[in-house]
């Protein structure tokens, strides 16, 4: 396995939307921690200048990302609706194909035994090496997420969380910009975390 490489790697944010992020849904699929790991994640991109490929799963049933990740996208953020369950759709497909370079994927988003799944399962099948973040992801059901875990251990997947992500594409503490990313890990404490994969 080749350590990720902030030259060679794309931030896959998978239908984090609107119909989730209410009282109910909070509290099923710990949405407010999937949102806070994904602002985390979309902040350091954006210190980076890591491309961002976001899906939008049939907005006009489940709503358009949720406003705090909106506000944390960068300029190289690309946006897209879809209707298969994968992000990789015709569409999906042709933004990739505007990074040949990058042949890496750190994935976070819902649901993880359904959309985000189908995505990793994908990507590897194209050759890509898929890192899952696993503070970053979720789905209605604890036995739904772990299982998905399991099957994409199974495939090569490899599960992360968001800090382990951060310090490996950082590499050092004499990175220039390690003192701007630390205040942004400082920002983000993950009060709703899950207690378990």
């Amino acid at each position: 396995m080749n350590n990720l490489d902030k030259e060679k790697v794309l931030f896959f944010c998978c239908d984090i939307q609107d119909v989730f992020n209410n009282e109910a849904n909070q509290k099923n699929y710990n949405c407010l921690q999937v949102i806070e790991c994904g602002c985390l994640m979309n902040e350091f991109a954006k210190i980076y200048e890591i491309p961002i490929i976001v899906s939008e799963q049939n907005p006009k049933v489940f709503g358009n990302t949720v406003q705090q990740l909106k506000n944390t996208f960068t300029q190289n953020t690309h946006f897209y609706e879809k209707f298969t369950f994968t992000m990789l759709s015709d569409k999906g497909l042709e933004i990739l194909k505007q990074y040949p370079n990058r042949n890496q994927v750190v994935i976070y988003g819902l649901e993880t035994h359904i959309c985000v799944q189908q995505t990793c399962l994908d990507l590897i099948k194209l050759g890509y090496q898929v890192y899952i973040l696993t503070d970053g992801t979720s789905s209605s059901k604890p036995i739904f997420r772990s299982t998905a875990y399991e099957r994409l251990k199974q495939c090569n997947v490899y599960l992360e969380t968001s800090q382990s992500v951060i310090y490996t594409l950082m590499q050092t503490s004499k990175d220039e910009k390690f003192r701007e990313v630390l205040k942004l890990i400082k920002k983000y404490q993950f009060q709703n975390i899950f207690p378990s994969l």
